[in-house]
This record gives C-alpha cells, sequence and structure tokens, in this order.
C-alpha cells in the first residue's frame, strides 16, 4: 500500500516536470512564465523526494536525508508564486533585485539550518518513538512554525492579490478568478492539514500531489487560454467597437449576432433584430452570396452606402452552418467619387470652352473659295491639346490662313497656343511674306522665357479670285500640306487629266525654338476645284500596331474624295483616321484645314469646328525628311 502511495507521489512530480519542461520550451513564455516553471520544478521536486522519503519505510536517516532534500522544493514554492503573480498581473516593476533577494533569504537560512546537525532539529526531526513504525510521524521545531507563517502569509497575499486584480479587471474575470483561487487553496488546505496533523492527513502530505491539479490549471490557462479567455473576450471588444457593420446568420438566414455598427444599418435603435431573416431586414441582400452588393440606407444628406462582403460559414465536415456578413460604410468614398466625376466633367467643360477660345467657332465665308476645318481631341477630352488653326482677312483680296500644333499639352500649351495664334494675327500683313511674319513670331516666342514651349505651323497667304488663287506659304517646322488636283495628273488611260496630290511648301524651323529661324516662302497656283489640305501630325500618326495613317494614308483619302466638298472631305480624313488607329480614343489631338480654290456655291456656309482637345504631340511626320525642330 505504501509503495503505490509513493508511486502516486512519483507520478504527480513526473507530471508537474513535464508541465514545467512544457512551459520552459515555449519561445514565446514571457517572464511570467518563467517563474511559474521554477514553480512548477518546485513541487516536482517536492513531489519526487517525497516519494523516496515515503519508500524509505522504517529507515529513518534516509527518510530523514530525502524529508531535509524535499525542502529545496518547498521553500521555493512561496517565492516562486509571489514572483509570477507580480509579473502575470502587471506588477513587475516591484519585483526588482532588492526584493528579489529578500525573496530568497528565508528559503536559504531554512536549507542552512536543515544542513547543520546543531540546528537541524529546530525544524524537523523524527522522534525516537518512531523508530519501526512504517509511517512515521516527522516532529516540528520552533522554527518550522517561523517558516509554515511565512511561506503561508506569502502566498495568500499573492494569491489574494492574483483575484482581486482579476475581479476589478472585468466581470468577465470573475468567474475564472474564483476558479484559479480554488485551485491555489486546494494545496494549501492540503498542506495546513497535514502540518496540523488533522486526522490521517497528519501521516501524508498531499500538498505535491493537490498542486498538480493547480499546475495543470496555470499552465492551460496561461498557454492555451491566457489565463482567462482572452482571445474570444478581445474578438468581441473588437467586433462591437468596429465601424462595420457585422451580422452572423444561421443555416436559414437567421440573424444570430449583430455588431452594434450593423444594429445601426439594419434597424432603427432598440429593435429586435436576432432570429429575424436578413432578407426581411434587408431586402437588397437578401440575393445570392457570390453577387457583389451594395447597400443603401436613409435618404438626402443621411443617406448611406455599405459595401457588403459575404462569406461561407462551414463546420469540421464543411458542412455549411451560416453566413458571416460585413458591411463596410463607404458612404466617403462613394461622395469623393462622386465629387471627382463632378471635377473631371467640369475640368472636361472648361477645356472643352478654353479649346473652343483658341480656335474660331466658325471660318468666315471667303470669296471665290470654301473653307472647311475639323478639330478632333486627343483621349477623353479633358485636357487641353496644342492643335489650332484660324482664318482671318487682311485687306479685300488677302486672307491669312494659319494651322499649328503647340509641343504638350494642359494650361501651358494653351497659353502658347493663344500667344502664337493672337501674335501672329497682330503681325501678319498682306504685303509682308509669311517667312517674314514668322521670324517675328519666333523673336517674340524665343523671349518669352516664361513659356519653354515652340510649336510647328504652317502659315499662307491665299488671294482668291476668279481664276483661281494664289497661295504664298511657310512652313516653321510643319507637315507640308497636300493639294489635291483633280485634273493635274494621269488618267486611268495613262494619259493627262487625272487626279494628283502633290506636297507644297519648304521645311524651316519650329517657332519658339531657336533664336535664328530658318523659313522659306513657297507660292502655288490652286485652279478651280483644286484643294489644300493642311493639317497636324495627329492625323498622320494615328497609328495601327506598328504601322502609321502616313501621309499615303491622307493621300488616299483625299483621291477618294476627289469630286468632293471641303466638307467631306475633313470629315473623311477624320472618320479613316479613326477607323485606321482601332481605339475609342485617338492618341493626339488632331486638325485638318481643307480650302478649295473656285467662286464657292451661292449661300453655303463654312461648317463650325467642333471639340476640344487634350493628348500632347509626339514623334515624327510621315512622308517627309525630318525638320529642324518638331511638336513634342
Amino acid at each position: 500500500m505504501l509503495a503505490a502511495v509513493a508511486g502516486l507521489f512519483a507520478l504527480a512530480g513526473v507530471v508537474l516536470a513535464g508541465l514545467a519542461v512544457y512551459v520552459g520550451r515555449r519561445r514565446g513564455a514571457s517572464r511570467a512564465g518563467t517563474s511559474l516553471a521554477v514553480l512548477l520544478v518546485a513541487v516536482a521536486w517536492w513531489g519526487l523526494t517525497y516519494a523516496v522519503e515515503l519508500s524509505a519505510g522504517a529507515d529513518l536517516g534516509a527518510r530523514t536525508r530525502w524529508g531535509d532534500l524535499k525542502y529545496v522544493g518547498i521553500v521555493a514554492v512561496a517565492p516562486a508564486w509571489t514572483a509570477f503573480v507580480l509579473q502575470y498581473t502587471g506588477r513587475e516593476r516591484y519585483l526588482t533585485r532588492r526584493v528579489l533577494a529578500l525573496l530568497v533569504v528565508e528559503p536559504l537560512l531554512v536549507l542552512a539550518l536543515l544542513a547543520v546537525p546543531a540546528t537541524h532539529d529546530l525544524v524537523r526531526y523524527y522522534p525516537r518513538s518512531a523508530i519501526g513504525d512504517r509511517l512515521p510521524v516527522v516532529a516540528t521545531g520552533p522554527l518550522f512554525w517561523v517558516h509554515l507563517a511565512y511561506t503561508n502569509l506569502l502566498v495568500l497575499l499573492a494569491t489574494g492579490l492574483f483575484v482581486v486584480t482579476m475581479w476589478r479587471l472585468s466581470r468577465t474575470y470573475r468567474s475564472l478568478a474564483l476558479v484559479l483561487l480554488g485551485a491555489a487553496l486546494l494545496p494549501w488546505l492540503a498542506n495546513l492539514l497535514h502540518n496540523f496533523e488533522v486526522g490521517r492527513f497528519a501521516l501524508l502530505d498531499l500538498t505535491p500531489f493537490a498542486f498538480t491539479l493547480t499546475g495543470a490549471v496555470l499552465v492551460w490557462g496561461l498557454f492555451r487560454e491566457r489565463l482567462v479567455r482572452l482571445t474570444p473576450l478581445a474578438r468581441s471588444v473588437v467586433v462591437d467597437n468596429m465601424v462595420d457593420g457585422v451580422i452572423v446568420l444561421d443555416a436559414f438566414g437567421r440573424v444570430v449576432d449583430v455588431n452594434p455598427a450593423g444594429r445601426r444599418v439594419l434597424g432603427p435603435p432598440g429593435a429586435e433584430l436576432v432570429g429575424r431573416r436578413l432578407g426581411d431586414l434587408a431586402p437588397a441582400l437578401d440575393t445570392s452570396i457570390d453577387s457583389p452588393q451594395e447597400l443603401a440606407t436613409g435618404s438626402g444628406d443621411e443617406r448611406r452606402t455599405h459595401d457588403v462582403v459575404r462569406q461561407r460559414l462551414t463546420d469540421r465536415a464543411g458542412r455549411p452552418a451560416g453566413e458571416l456578413v460585413v458591411l463596410r460604410d463607404i458612404t466617403e468614398r462613394v461622395r469623393a467619387d462622386a465629387r471627382l466625376q463632378e471635377l473631371l466633367r467640369e475640368q472636361s467643360r472648361v477645356a472643352a470652352a478654353l479649346q473652343v477660345s483658341l480656335t474660331p467657332r466658325e471660318l468666315p465665308h471667303v470669296p471665290e473659295a470654301e473653307v472647311s476645318s475639323r478639330y478632333e481631341p486627343a483621349g477623353d477630352g479633358r485636357e487641353i491639346g496644342g492643335d489650332f488653326y484660324d482664318v482671318f482677312p487682311l485687306d479685300n483680296d488677302t486672307w491669312g490662313i494659319v494651322l499649328g500644333d503647340v509641343s504638350g499639352k494642359g494650361a501651358e500649351a494653351a497659353a502658347v497656343t493663344a500667344q502664337a495664334r493672337y501674335t501672329l494675327r497682330a503681325l501678319a500683313h498682306p504685303q509682308r511674306p509669311p517667312s517674314a511674319t514668322l521670324r517675328d513670331l519666333n523673336a517674340r516666342m524665343v523671349g518669352s522665357a516664361d513659356l519653354e514651349r515652340h510649336c510647328t505651323l504652317v502659315y499662307a497667304l491665299a488671294r482668291p479670285g476668279p481664276q483661281g488663287t494664289e497661295l504664298t506659304l511657310s512652313l516653321a517646322g510643319h507637315h507640308p500640306p497636300l493639294v489635291l488636283r483633280p485634273t493635274g495628273g494621269q488618267g486611268p488611260d495613262g494619259q493627262g487629266d487625272g487626279p494628283l496630290v502633290e506636297p507644297v511648301g519648304r521645311l524651316g524651323t519650329a517657332a519658339g525654338l531657336l533664336e535664328e529661324a530658318e523659313l522659306h516662302d513657297v507660292t502655288t497656283w490652286l485652279a478651280p476645284g483644286d484643294m489644300v489640305c493642311m493639317f497636324t501630325d495627329g492625323l498622320v500618326e494615328a497609328r495601327q500596331g506598328a504601322e502609321l495613317f502616313g501621309s499615303e494614308g491622307v493621300t488616299r483619302v483625299m483621291l477618294g474624295d476627289r469630286a468632293g466638298s471641303p466638307e467631306a472631305l475633313a470629315g473623311a480624313l477624320v472618320a479613316e483616321a479613326r477607323a485606321f488607329h482601332h481605339a475609342p480614343w485617338l492618341s493626339d489631338d488632331l486638325a485638318v484645314l481643307v480650302l478649295r480654290a473656285g467662286r464657292a456655291p451661292a449661300g453655303a456656309a463654312a461648317p463650325a469646328p467642333t471639340g476640344a482637345s487634350t493628348e500632347e504631340t509626339t514623334g515624327v511626320l510621315t512622308g517627309r525628311p525630318t525638320p529642324v525642330g518638331l511638336a513634342s
């Protein structure tokens, strides 16, 4: 029987030692975990040595030696428990080196008293009357009671501090505090019953065995439940304070839990939501779980918009168990998007208005000629482009015609466009060659330090008459205009009178690029029916993969539409460029200006330009040598 009891105490010691190893090997163990490991080792040593002491039987010498060694664990229990409580309850600052030194003074004194034969019996001893007893009862000396009072006082103070701290923190901790109090008091009570020799407890010290339960509760609570069920508690606090509504549904779509934010979304204050179907509370949510949804509540200034995220919940077997619904308030984002869209619309309106201000609202009627234009913005038309054109009278017989492309885009490009257009108007004179006017424009643009941009343009003086139109032009880095002569080339039979498309002009330097501009004048005659087409590089640089629309594309359209009007030709060029580009938007803004020599039909009106521009002009024009400075 005694061997079986000793085996139980040995088993308790092994279990406690295993718990101590588990605590010590936890990498995440804090200092409180270290103190707990020391406590478990101490009680494990207590249990193992007590098992050996019991196994010694009637050998009082062996029982005395193992009983004394048992005190190595006994004296460490109270200091280790005190250190654990101070560390776990957030009072680690009180556990200074001085306090630790004071805590080990009493254990060292007790061990010293037991080690010295002269003082040994002041703590404990076996009386002579115990000789021959199979289970002798140890006698206690006067200093034992001092030790007992000190250790019990220390244990009670630490336990009381632990329980009071847990009790005051939250109601959530109170039930746990009571459980831990019971677990801590169990070995304490067993030790008191043994030391005061109450009944059969005088024969056996059940403290190590009882402490097995206490150690298991502490280890489980510290590492599995964080000594309280803090994970569910923390999650509950987080969910309750989330600005997002969180709703938990059962497998039938009924509400089983909802946080305060979700209550504010789904129902009036105080409304009972648990047990009701989500589809009844918010019909918009009564749809497939996989469909993206938005839920709108309220009206007017109180209108709120929520993004709905739904997640299936399954049990361990993978069977549907319910659904988690999260309502994220995206009202401010929706309002910001609406404001952004309004700003973009306003930007588009401003860009369109400014672009219109940079081109004539309608072209003037030119006697003995027809003029038409087209303008197409790049992108979605929200930015101001640099393409511009103008037709204006210089005297009764002479008209100024200009088409240009400013480098870049935006407000700076608009400023350069306005400078180029209106400065050219001011400098233009019917008796001055276009190259001289462009040199003056170049000087003014180069001198504008605050406008570090340049532009390419073609400027022409047109003198229409009943027999045709004399056209003198100068190119400032711009693509040469193309002239369509319906009867100037070979016909289908290889003879004359066929259509002909030819470039006109000699390339020069872009305006605003160099102080000394190289510019040239070229004069050509347009017979009645001949058409000259001026355009920006957005037309020839319309792209289909690696292929450009180019001058060849412009020529092809002009030859195909030679019997048409300037308006028809301008429209056909824009349409063909768009079709060739194979994209919803052009990559560069595009301007076309067409003049046909000859007497205009009676009552004909020139078409108005359209659109506003956005994208910047880039690249080298196809079908001509590279000029000195292109718009880019």
